[in-house]
């Protein structure tokens, strides 16, 4: 009798002991499946992340075509008062296009000692031309002096090599913007007798072939009047150098 209920009670332990491993390894093998089933969700979301990350890179360089586009096709109030009063009585004249080239990351400062310049991250392969203005969204920043296929080097409006033909925006009076080296640029060949005065705004006159009418050069700092046949006009650039990062190359 005595053994027959140990071999019942040892039965029955083995029976429970097998239904409590069951239970257990269901569990974990279930809770294996839903650790692994949770791992898809982040996974798909990482995808979604990086799928929206190159759309919006996309989006905004787009933007910055148009933003581009609409700055060089912008014109003053004054401008085009001015025009208007030039152009009345004259038919199909067409205004000259000034066309986009590409838009480039400044990537480092010139080496050379003696010039001011700045290299971008565009060249030759993207349509890039010696010669061709640099512009940013703030105004005139300088013109391209050399390219490789995918390099260029922008001599800079400050430079005393630099000059561009201007007009006072506010008589329409012409004149021409050189670098000193400095961050100042200064406007030559302006007669004593001209009225300028401090605060007019100079903007591209397009009479040297190179640059397109309209691009907005400086602001005159300061005016002395000495003995001669010209004013010393000081001119503060539209553009700091040292605050470029970005560029646009337009036909010239």
């Amino acid at each position: 009798m005595f053994k027959k209920t140990t071999i019942f009670l040892i039965l029955g332990i083995c029976l429970v002991s097998f239904l409590l491993i069951s239970y257990q390894s269901k569990r974990q093998i279930n809770f294996i499946k839903i650790d692994f089933s949770n791992l898809i969700l982040p996974i798909q979301n990482l995808k979604n992340f990086f799928t929206e990350i190159f759309n919006l890179k996309e989006e905004n360089r787009k933007l910055k075509e148009q933003l581009y586009q609409t700055i060089l096709q912008q014109r003053s109030h004054h401008e085009l008062i001015e025009e208007n009063k030039r152009l009345k009585g004259l038919l199909n004249l067409q205004e000259r296009k000034k066309e986009l080239i590409a838009i480039a990351k400044v990537i480092k400062i010139g080496s050379n000692k003696f010039l001011k310049t700045i290299w971008i991250d565009k060249g030759h392969d993207h349509g890039i031309k010696v010669g061709m203005p640099v512009i940013t969204l703030h105004g005139l920043a300088g013109k391209v002096i050399s390219t490789s296929s995918n390099f260029s080097e922008v001599l800079l409006l400050t430079d005393p090599n630099f000059s561009v033909s201007v007009r006072v925006e506010r008589t329409r009076t012409e004149g021409i913007v050189t670098g000193t080296g400095t961050n100042l640029c200064i406007l030559k060949y302006m007669p004593l007798e001209e009225d300028i005065n401090v605060g007019d705004v100079l903007i591209t006159s397009g009479t040297d072939g190179i640059f397109p009418e309209g691009l907005k050069v400086g602001v005159v700092r300061k005016i002395e009047r000495k003995k001669g046949f010209f004013q010393n006009i000081e001119i503060i650039p539209y553009q700091s150098d040292s605050k470029i990062e970005e560029v646009a190359v337009i036909k010239s």
